[in-house]
């Protein structure tokens, strides 16, 4: 529900964004479509198109980068986003205006609407694949199918006020119906179709929703490394990333790493981020499977160099990518829902230098081969070495 609710938020703001930026697009080439008379040979029918919507295509990227970064960081970015939406925009709607116009110049007799339509759904789509080079993990499917439908919503509405409205109050509405639908079906897109998200709940009542993919989306205190900035936290706290269809969260503070499922939930600073995952669903306590078992003694592990974890009577291998869930250390409880109370995780090209990483919400006490002790704080590494005894609360167990 929080997720429906911010897209819708986000559908909207984007929208607006787009909206205002085409009005102001059309505004400032106005002066130019007053010496237009209609009667321009194709080539230069296709040179006034396309820098008609190249200023249009401008106003419209830079309104909607503007938007984006407003969403996330909930201020104006003025300098940041007419860096990186105003060229790119007026490049890309330059060129689609321009390809727009020769096909419907080139293969329509002047008064075929269908065509017409067709035309701004190509220029739609090739401003949203350029769109997708700014908004990370937007994806170029999303933004150009998003850009494509956009635009034909928004060539409809631009042809009914073409008809029903003056020369200059026409073109200003059908710009700004264009950015407008370009903008939300940017945002449907990106909601309907990504496969991992995240959802960041503000101690203020704040939601907003990102999309996961492969740029990592950061959080900390500061601007420049962080996408979203939080207060009183490290300058880059926390990362999240999607890798080869799993979700990462890297807590950069400690170095630990851990895999989330949707639902999983992360406590940074004054926010709650909550993780959604479309192909994996939340796990149950039914579905979270225990770690493969091995009846091998102690004295293997010197020769294979492997390590094993003993519990009591069970002895489990330990390898990269190892996980352990509460059916496996019954005296642990797990900080996510999925009942993963640790993993292990190779700590450099060595496999024999591996780490076993606390995802329980209490600490773990470590007594190494020498009788010194170690508290293993959640989210925090321990680095495996034989002989090491650990106390899982009640329950201890024994590095071999």
């Amino acid at each position: 529900m929080k997720r429906n609710i911010s897209a819708l938020k986000k559908a909207l703001q984007f929208g607006i964004s787009g909206a205002v930026g085409g009005f102001a697009g059309n505004l400032i080439t106005e002066p130019f479509m007053q010496g237009l008379t209609g009667s321009e040979s194709f080539s230069e029918s296709v040179l006034s198109t396309g820098r008609w919507f190249g200023l249009v295509g401008g106003g419209i990227a830079t309104a909607i980068v503007f938007g984006y970064y407003y969403y996330i960081k909930g201020k104006p970015q003025i300098k940041q986003a007419l860096k990186n939406g105003g060229l790119f925009g007026l490049i890309a709607g330059a060129i689609s205006g321009a390809i727009a116009e020769g096909i419907y110049s080139g293969i329509g007799d002047g008064n075929n609407e269908l065509l017409r339509v067709i035309c701004w759904g190509i220029a739609g789509s090739l401003l949203g694949l350029g769109l997708a080079q700014r908004i990370p993990n937007l994806g170029a499917l999303r933004g150009t199918g998003g850009g494509g439908v956009g635009g034909v919503l928004g060539g409809c509405l631009f042809i009914l006020f073409a008809y029903n409205l003056s020369g200059t109050a026409g073109r200003l509405a059908g710009c700004a119906a264009i950015g407008f639908w370009i903008g939300i079906m940017l945002v449907v897109a990106e909601t309907l179709f990504n496969k991992a998200w995240l959802v960041i709940s503000y101690d203020t009542g704040a939601n907003r929703t990102l999309t996961l993919g492969s740029e990592p989306i950061t959080f900390g205190s500061d601007e420049n490394l962080s996408i979203i900035c939080i207060p009183n936290v490290s300058p880059l706290a926390m990362r999240f990333q999607l890798e080869a269809g799993q979700i990462v969260c890297e807590n950069v503070d400690s170095g630990a790493v851990s895999y989330l499922r949707s639902g999983d939930q992360k406590r940074i600073g004054n926010c709650t981020i909550t993780v959604g995952n479309s192909d994996l669903p939340a796990a149950t306590s039914a579905q979270v499977q225990p770690a493969v078992r091995a009846e091998k003694s102690a004295a293997d592990s010197f020769t294979n160099g492997q390590f094993f974890l003993k519990l009591g009577s069970r002895v489990i291998p330990l390898s990269a990518g190892t996980q352990l869930f509460t059916s496996d250390i019954p005296t642990l409880t797990a900080a996510a829902s999925n009942g993963l109370v640790a993993i292990v995780t190779s700590r450099s090209r060595n496999e024999l230098s591996l780490g076993l990483t606390n995802l329980c919400d209490r600490a773990w006490w470590a007594t190494d081969i020498q009788g010194d002790i170690k508290m293993v704080e959640p989210e925090s590494t321990l680095t495996l070495a034989l002989g090491t005894k650990i106390e899982f609360g009640e329950l201890d167990g024994e590095i071999v």
